[in-house]
């Protein structure tokens, strides 16, 4: 074997290999890089492919058979030994291995940081503007089944039966399936199945009805070609509901042999429905979901009595915990309910503990898990919970919306919460909650045409998000006054919904309307009594707010920056640098720490004579700037401006003129500064600052006077909303007529 060996070395077979591999990888390499820009076709890559892996062994042979002589190439047993000039050539095989490597290096090095970031992005946004196309050759909208039974009051029921076998479905390996939010939405409606294939981009439509008369259920299942409207597969079953969950695994096993029939799908598997242990808990279970699903503040309390009988009827039901950990967060204040943050946790913690101890291979007790870690503040456990969520079930649009909120607006990842909100529409694309987060992003970037197209998609869906989200779009630039109209045209469309009421306090605060500010919200937030400079108030606020409810995070940090904007630095400074650490040392959106909080620990640092850390706490501001322009965040808004956060750091390093200059080009595109903060008294002393204040100032009167102007002469909103007692004097004092 030694001797084969030394064979081998002697004749250069070993350099020969390794030069080859190198190249030939490098060539490979290239080609998969050059091909594509002149859109060669797919085959021709694998053919040189091939050609490269045939050449190897040829190589190989070649190099033990043949030796190159100053006379030529002469096979090897015709050179006499005492002649050849192997070691010379062996060396020159090095030069060239060396080359070789110097060149696969370099063109590793100019893949993966030139190449790389671009090719990703260009995969993802095609994968996306596509609406991944190619998946809906395999692809499904499961509808809400018809309810027939004789009372007409099992709704529950069968939207329970056909969201049970959409969640089997789902965790299908290869296939899309349209989210229920979309899905559900032609409830009731006589819609061909070809026009609902085409609005949830599906080749498959599910359609059936349930009929449950005490012990007895009928189900009949019809699998529909969305392209033709033709019927693949109908199946009816009449079972007694003690077989309920055996019937369901029947349904789902015909329907994936439907399924794999025509549309060619690998399935190793039929996934199974998750049973209760009786039937009476199950019930429980569904109705408890379905008024889970309502987002009401009674449904919401309806839901977790149900949900508790589905517990108390079986105790090891996980989805029942999960569910139940929902309907508990979901009644905190700032969503459907009236509970604390900290009073939500305290009921779901431990049914999160039970549901995970139960089976943590549920898709929803991973999202339940996440949900309440996100609450607590735990972002990257939270975060780890979401994307196993995911694994599990892929088409698990609303946790992708939750990650793309919490990658966004709290870890400052901008463009992983893009795509993963981007996804959530994809998936889900008659979803409320996708739709408006996604226009939301898209005026951020100020990608203005795609946010409008956006809209009208959202116009049919919920009139009144699509008049809010419209003000956010129309007052670019800082056309504040169309704010206040689109959120006064919401409450005109949903009277009812608080949240119209408390979104209008900033924008009527911006235009300088304080009463209407006070009057439109039982309970405005701190950061509006500060823009109104109250900062008395709005200590007093935030106090009242962490005293309540002492677990919540955002609001301590929230008094953190109300009392340094207030001026005192003694309180604030503890809690500040509590959250700087507590962020990881990151500055983000909408976070623990932002880039107000890293100005107001600067100014704390600095009164007290410290300039240690303070250079760190300016290149976070500055690192979450990088990552904005990285993500395509560009558009300054009410209370969002990517050059005014820019020109805050280069100011407090002090580089004054950048800095002044990128302050104002913020309030010009349409950012709101506030005018009586502390922490940046350093900043309104400075002569520069001066122009930039009256400029905002103008636009205060002059967007006053544009709402005024239509309020004070036939007020459209009458039924919902008046100007407050002197507000129309004064639009008459300032020069409107």
């Amino acid at each position: 074997m030694a001797s084969v060996w030394a064979e081998l070395r002697r004749r250069n077979v070993v350099k020969v290999a390794v030069a080859y591999a190198i190249v030939g990888w490098l060539l490979v390499e290239v080609a998969s890089v050059v091909l594509p820009t002149f859109k060669a076709p797919e085959w021709i890559m694998q053919v040189f492919t091939f050609l490269v892996i045939v050449g190897f062994p040829l190589a190989l042979i070649l190099a033990w058979a043949f030796e190159l002589t100053p006379e030529g190439i002469k096979r090897e047993k015709d050179v006499d030994r005492s002649q050849s000039i192997t070691r010379n050539t062996g060396r020159k095989i090095d030069y060239m291995i060396i080359a070789a490597l110097v060149l696969a290096l370099g063109f590793f090095v100019f893949d993966k940081f030139a190449l790389g970031p671009s090719r990703d992005a260009e995969l993802v946004q095609a994968t996306i503007e596509t609406g991944n196309a190619q998946t809906a050759d395999k692809s499904i909208a499961v509808l809400a089944f018809t309810d027939l039974s004789p009372q007409g009051d099992q709704e529950y029921f069968s939207d329970g039966i056909s969201e049970e076998l959409l969640n089997v479905l789902a965790k299908i390996p290869g296939l899309r399936v349209a989210a229920r939010t979309s899905s559900f939405q032609f409830k009731g409606e006589n819609r061909d199945a070809i026009d609902i294939g085409q609005q949830l981009n599906v080749a498959l439509v599910l359609e059936g009805s349930v009929r449950k008369a005490g012990v007895q259920i009928r189900i009949t299942a019809q699998l529909i070609d969305a392209s033709n409207g033709f019927h693949l597969w109908s199946e009816t079953y009449d079972r007694e509901l003690a077989n309920i969950f055996a019937l369901q695994d029947e349904i789902s096993a015909a329907i994936v042999g439907a399924l794999q029939e025509h549309l060619g799908l690998q399935v190793e598997a039929v996934p199974r429905v998750i049973a209760a242990a009786n039937t009476e808990a199950y019930e429980a279970y569904l109705r408890g979901r379905h008024l889970v699903l309502k987002r009401t503040r009674a449904s919401l309390e309806g839901a977790v009595r149900e949900l508790e009988k589905a517990i108390t009827l079986d105790p090891e039901y996980a989805l029942a915990h999960a569910e139940l950990v929902m309907a508990n967060l979901l009644q905190k204040r700032d969503m459907y309910g009236g509970l604390t943050v900290t009073e939500a946790i305290a009921r779901a913690a431990p049914h999160v503990e039970q549901a995970m101890g139960l089976d943590p291979d549920l898709a929803e007790v991973q999202a339940a898990a996440g949900f309440v870690l996100w609450e607590k503040g735990n972002l990257e456990d939270a975060l780890t919970h979401f994307r196993q969520a995911i694994q599990i079930n892929p088409n698990y649009s609303i946790v992708y919306t939750w990650m793309g909120t919490l990658l966004s607006a709290q870890l400052g990842r901008y463009a992983e919460g893009f795509t993963a909100q981007e996804t959530a529409l994809r998936l889900n694309p008659l979803s409320l909650p996708a739709r408006y987060n996604y226009i939301q992003l898209l005026i951020n970037r100020n990608r203005l045409a795609e946010a409008d197209r956006e809209l009208e998609k959202l116009a049919s869906i919920a009139p009144a998000a699509y008049a809010n989200v419209r003000g956010f779009r129309t007052s670019v630039g800082g056309k504040w006054a169309n704010r206040v109209l689109a959120d006064l045209d919401a409450l005109r469309l949903s009277p009812g919904d608080v949240f119209w009421r408390n979104d209008l306090t900033r924008p009527f605060a911006a235009i300088g309307l304080g009463k209407e500010a006070l009057a439109i919200s039982e309970a405005p937030r701190p950061d509006v009594l500060r823009v109104l400079g109250r900062p008395g108030d709005a200590v007093t606020t935030a106090q009242a707010r962490l005293a309540e409810d002492p677990d919540s995070l955002l609001a301590r940090s929230d008094l953190g920056l109300t009392l340094a904007g207030a001026g005192d630095y003694v309180q604030a400074r503890p809690i500040l640098e509590e959250m700087w650490q507590r962020s990881g040392e990151r500055v983000t959106l909408s976070g623990l720490f932002q880039a107000d909080n890293a100005a107001a620990l600067i100014a704390i640092r600095r009164d007290a004579g410290e300039e240690t850390g303070v250079g760190k706490l300016i290149e976070a501001i500055n690192d979450n700037v990088r990552r904005y322009r990285e993500a395509g965040v560009i558009r300054a808004k009410l209370d969002l401006s990517v050059d005014y956060e820019e020109g805050l750091a280069a100011y407090l390093a002090g580089d004054r003129e950048r800095g002044l200059a990128l302050i104002s080009k913020g309030l010009e595109d349409g950012y709101l500064i506030r005018p009586t903060e502390a922490y940046l008294q350093v900043l309104y002393d400075d002569p520069g600052f001066a122009p930039i204040r009256a400029s905002q100032e103008a636009r205060q009167v002059r967007e006053r006077k544009k709402f005024l102007a239509i309020v004070c002469t036939d007020n459209p909103y009458a039924a919902v909303w008046q100007p407050e007692e002197g507000t129309c004097e004064l639009f008459v004092a300032e020069g409107g007529n």
